[in-house]
């Protein structure tokens, strides 16, 4: 196992590494990535969009209280 291994955990509960992948999986993963936070940038009313400004807000405050989650 390398140390610098990422790997990416499947529907089935599986954990790939994400070298192990091929082109389709990483696409389709992407495709699933870009969805996902289009949703939580959609729901939020506070239009979070990085993941840092929203460990920012979870920092200041709880996130649940601004329907983030």
């Amino acid at each position: 196992m390398k140390d610098n291994a990422v790997y990416w955990k499947m529907r089935n509960g599986r954990l790939i590494s994400v070298d192990d992948m091929d082109v389709n999986h990483l696409r389709n993963v992407l495709k699933m990535i870009i969805r996902n936070n289009q949703k939580v940038q959609t729901t939020c009313p506070h239009n979070i969009s990085d993941a840092e400004t929203l460990a920012d807000l979870e920092a200041e405050h709880n996130a649940e209280d601004y329907g983030c989650r």
